[in-house]
């Protein structure tokens, strides 16, 4: 009897130091967030390093248990000579981690060929044991734009019905991160049956080194007559100074720049960047 209890006492400890190694602090961002190394890597699924070094505790405590049910990046370079919009491409992730060390941009100041590289993800999420979603959209500006005016950052929807909406807008001072938070009833941010989307007005300065720019709602199946559920997120940059109420003149149609955002004034659309945007789905149980 002896044996049997020490032998069961010498498991449960076994158990107890197995799951303390589990939950371990694995990393401890700028603000304090505590994550184990899975939900460290999970958040890297979600968002840039940049951005996950400075996510609050609420983000992270509405996605630390979620599962990501699907996930699509596109990576885009943007070149500019003598200040000047020249091309949009599309690129590697690859060559987007390469550019690293390229310098920023910094219109009207020299002759020379300059670049800024950005990188838009869509998530989609599973909210627990329930038939309710979490679509994110998060963009990173590596390089800071030449442009830096109104830019629309906005979610498509088929067979789903959405519901609230947070999104920030985050730029960086050397090491320091500065936060605009956007809600419903933020000024650019609009609300339509299939979708919504919020222009940002980029912050400027000559001393911004990059921007971490992000939208999200919680979503549920709006009919179950149909296998799939789509998310379609579309981030379009201004390359010219418009206003926010210009910048709002939109529907969401597949026809629109990146399959959402489609501009009432073809004059504004032409303004815009063009980029492609990500598309995710989750099979209607």
């Amino acid at each position: 009897m002896k044996r049997s209890g020490g032998l069961i006492l010498s498991v449960l400890c076994l158990i107890c130091l197995t799951t303390n190694v589990k939950a371990e602090t694995y990393y401890t961002n700028s603000n304090g967030v505590e994550m184990t190394e899975s939900q460290y890597n999970k958040m890297l699924q979600i968002f840039s390093e940049r951005k996950v070094s400075v996510l609050d505790q609420k983000e992270f405590d509405m996605l630390k248990d979620s599962e990501i049910v699907d996930s699509a990046a596109r990576y885009e370079k943007e070149t500019y000579i003598k200040g000047e919009y020249v091309s949009t491409e599309e690129i590697t992730e690859e060559e987007y981690e390469a550019a690293e060390d390229v310098t920023s941009c910094t219109p009207y100041v020299s002759d020379r060929v300059e670049t800024s590289y950005k990188k838009l993800v869509g998530s989609l999420t599973k909210l627990g044991t329930s038939n309710e979603y979490s679509v994110i959209g998060a963009l990173t500006w590596k390089k800071v734009p030449a442009y830096r005016s109104y830019d629309v950052f906005a979610y498509r929807f088929n067979h789903f019905n959405y519901s609230g909406f947070t999104g920030s807008q985050i730029y960086f001072k050397g090491n320091t991160s500065y936060k605009i938070p956007y809600y419903t009833y933020s000024e650019g941010y609009k609300a339509l049956s299939n979708g919504a989307g919020v222009s940002m007005n980029l912050k400027d300065g000559s001393d911004i080194t990059g921007y971490e720019l992000t939208i999200a709602t919680a979503v549920k199946f709006s009919s179950y007559n149909f296998s799939t559920a789509q998310a379609y997120i579309s981030y379009q940059h201004s390359q010219a100074n418009i206003s926010r109420a210009e910048s709002m003149d939109y529907t969401l149609d597949i026809s629109g720049l990146g399959n959402v955002v489609k501009f009432n004034n073809s004059r504004i659309a032409g303004y815009h960047d063009g980029m492609d945007g990500v598309y995710l789905s989750v099979p209607i149980a």
